[in-house]
């Protein structure tokens, strides 16, 4: 939850518009309703800067794609990685706050007949290259022997944080292409374009002004699903946040249970040894005497527990980490907090009857044998 984004979530609104192929049918027409839109969206007021890319920066495993770094093996036996794709149009990583860590960005030249190109993540060029220049490598989209053309890496981009489905399997990073270059592949490749605008500081852009904008670059298409970056990036965790707070809860309530399981079993133990008590102090034990074999009982037992306990933890959670590697490490902190506080249930559940079994008068106890 704490991972940052990789980009700017701030002062910035998504929108998107459908691209039919009814409507649209040559990527020439395509292009042109993107370049009308960024131009008529530029020029609104409070407007600091506007990007087209595809799919939603929010949504990044939405497009999952096949590929193949140079120079690197396909896994077996499906023979290609698996990468985030994404379709940005020329300064879309300077407007959304990405990084460029090497290369290049997309520019107007990088249209569609132009020599094929791509911007990688950083984890995607240390994945495949570490060690060497990324800029220059290759990467081809699908297996090796599709009839897919070569991209050239001209940029490498700092890493983004992506909401992932576990069932997609590993994903090696990302991998983007410009916008021309993927419309001019044919105009069924791309059904929606997103619009990201970055609005001056404490400027509110309204919906209708942009739609209105979005109406003079071609009336035939309409804005939806208005989101702001920065609320979609506090709510991309609800569920998880939801079931953090719930296993938290369950977790202080199983520690609860276990501080007054460990006190009832002490202080019955102990209660049903008042009569020992008793007699030890009329063979001259002390108070003090009594209450420290209690303690060092009770001790020798929650350290019994607290070994057993950190040992099967140590040991299902290395079989877990083997099994996930996003398994984060235990956290000693949270060990040492409930250690402390079944430590302190002991020693209420050992001093409250041990002080109450010094205090016996050994004359009851004798009768009572």
């Amino acid at each position: 939850m704490r991972e940052p984004w990789g980009f700017a979530t701030d002062h910035r609104l998504a929108f998107k518009v459908a691209v039919s192929d009814r409507l649209f049918s040559t990527s020439e027409q395509t292009q042109h309703l993107i370049d009308a839109t960024l131009r008529e969206l530029r020029q609104l007021p409070g407007i600091a800067a506007a990007t087209a890319t595809g799919p939603s920066p929010m949504t990044a495993p939405r497009n999952l794609i096949s590929c193949n770094p140079e120079g690197a093996a396909p896994p077996e036996p499906r023979g290609f990685y698996l990468a985030y794709m994404r379709s940005a149009s020329p300064d879309y990583f300077k407007t959304m706050g990405q990084t460029l860590l090497q290369g290049r960005e997309f520019s107007d030249v990088d249209r569609a007949g132009a020599p094929p190109i791509c911007i990688v993540s950083r984890a995607f060029a240390q994945r495949f290259w570490p060690g060497q220049d990324a800029i220059g490598k290759r990467v081809k989209w699908g297996r090796l022997d599709g009839p897919r053309p070569w991209l050239t890496v001209v940029g490498v981009v700092s890493d983004m944080k992506a909401i992932a489905d576990p069932r997609d399997g590993e994903v090696v990073g990302m991998v983007a292409q410009p916008l021309a270059q993927v419309i001019g592949l044919g105009p069924t490749i791309i059904d929606e374009i997103t619009f990201v605008i970055v609005t001056e500081p404490n400027v509110v852009v309204s919906e209708s002004s942009i739609r209105a904008a979005v109406r003079r670059a071609d009336a035939r298409v309409a804005a939806y699903e208005f989101v702001s970056l920065g609320e979609a990036a506090a709510q991309s965790r609800v569920t998880e946040r939801f079931i953090f707070i719930l296993v938290s809860l369950f977790s202080v309530l199983g520690l609860v249970l276990a501080a007054i399981g460990l006190y009832g079993l002490l202080a019955l133990q102990v209660a049903r040894r008042e009569r020992e008590f008793g007699i030890r102090t009329a063979l001259g034990a002390t108070a003090r005497q009594i209450m420290e074999l209690v303690a060092r009982q009770g001790a020798m037992l929650l350290s019994l527990g607290f070994v057993a306990g950190a040992l099967v933890t140590w040991a299902i959670a290395s079989i877990i980490r083997s099994r996930w590697n996003g398994m984060p490490a235990p956290n000693i902190v949270a060990w040492l907090c409930a250690a402390a506080v079944l430590a302190l249930a002991m020693v209420i559940a050992c001093w409250m009857p041990a002080r109450r079994a010094g205090r016996i008068d050994p004359v009851i106890a004798l009768r009572a044998e």
